[in-house]
């Protein structure tokens, strides 16, 4: 299974537009535009209706209508914009270009039984996967007609099916052959699905036993809805009280420890300021001690000074009286060995 579309044809016109609606009625041209002209180049648009109708506005590249379409929800001047890519006109289906759904319908034109075989029920699951999220795919029989239903999560992901028609299933095309993919139109104005093998065919209408039957039904679902509703409002309540307390206690005790901390800083100023005056005094103490005890090495130093120089005089003084006291002994001596010697001459004689 493959899509005849390639990247070469990407650049058509018809992949390159976008329409938009649910203007805002004082909305200015130039306004719109230049919230759209924030996603890629516009090389035209058509701006005749704003008012209840639809503006369409080409890009440069398709690219540039991938990035709007990503940047969806629009919003501008309080209105929520009605977005969507632009399908080529069709007469079959004329609503495709203004209107989208999440549903693509492929009607069965043939009894051929593969296409009620879940093997191709899977393949098309997965060949459509590639064009965004599914919620399911499945085989559906009517009354008058036979389809297959895909859902879609983004309605997106239908335009761009729309636009890469025709779609192929062992070379047999399903716009074409055996089947007819086309939009099951679901929008938020309107409900109806259209097909050429409905048109003939007429509905059954529905009884007033099953709306009120229905009616009871979703009473009661809205009954259970209000009590599921209610428990878990009060659920909340409860939770939210109990935070709430919580944060109290916790701001209670918050406050507390910044009182208490403010206390200890006062202390602590205090504190330092009685030791700072402390070490102030014993500074000055320290600094009268060191001038005092100057004082006393210097008048020391001097003393001890003045004693050199009185020893080193007593001990000059004393050499001096040393050597004259050598001297004074040293003169005897020399006068008895003279005699002595005269003595000896004369005895000899």
């Amino acid at each position: 299974m493959s899509s005849v579309s390639l990247d070469q044809f990407r650049q058509d016109i018809k992949f390159r537009e976008i329409c938009i609606g649910n203007i805002n009625k004082h909305t200015e041209p130039h306004r719109l535009l230049a919230h759209f002209e924030q996603f890629g180049k516009i090389v035209h648009y058509n701006y005749t209706s704003p008012t209840g109708g639809y503006v369409f506005i080409t890009y440069e590249k398709s690219s540039m209508v991938d990035n709007c379409i990503s940047a969806r929800p629009h919003y501008l001047d309080n209105r929520h914009l009605y977005v969507k890519r632009a399908l080529p006109i069709d007469d079959d289906h004329p609503r495709e270009r203004y209107e989208t759904s999440r549903d693509l319908m492929i009607v069965i034109h043939s009894d051929d039984e593969v296409y009620k075989q879940p093997e191709f029920l899977l393949e098309l699951r997965e060949y459509f996967s590639s064009y965004g999220r599914l919620y399911a795919c499945k085989y559906c029989h009517e009354e008058n007609f036979d389809y297959i239903l895909v859902e879609f999560s983004d309605k997106d992901s239908i335009d761009k099916i729309i636009l890469d028609k025709p779609h192929r299933y062992n070379d047999l095309e399903l716009d074409q052959a055996s089947s007819t993919i086309k939009d099951a139109i679901d929008d938020d104005n309107c409900h109806s699905i259209k097909s050429s093998k409905l048109n003939s065919s007429k509905k059954e209408p529905i009884k007033e036993v099953d709306l009120q039957n229905e009616v009871y039904r979703l009473q009661n679902v809205l009954k259970n809805m209000n009590e599921e509703f209610d428990i878990k409002r009060k659920k909340l309540e409860e939770d939210c009280c109990q935070e709430l307390k919580q944060l109290n206690e916790n701001t209670t005790n918050t406050q507390q420890l910044q009182q208490d901390l403010a206390q200890e800083h006062a202390q602590l100023l205090l504190k330092y300021e009685s030791l700072k005056q402390e070490n102030d005094i014993l500074n000055e103490q320290y600094l009268s001690v060191e001038l005092e005890n100057f004082e006393i090495t210097s008048y020391y130093e001097q003393i001890l000074v003045e004693e050199k120089a009185k020893t080193a005089q007593l001990e000059a003084e004393y050499t001096k009286k040393l050597q004259e006291s050598d001297t004074n002994h040293s003169l005897p001596c020399s006068s008895s060995s003279s005699s002595s010697t005269q003595s000896n001459r004369f005895n000899a004689n």
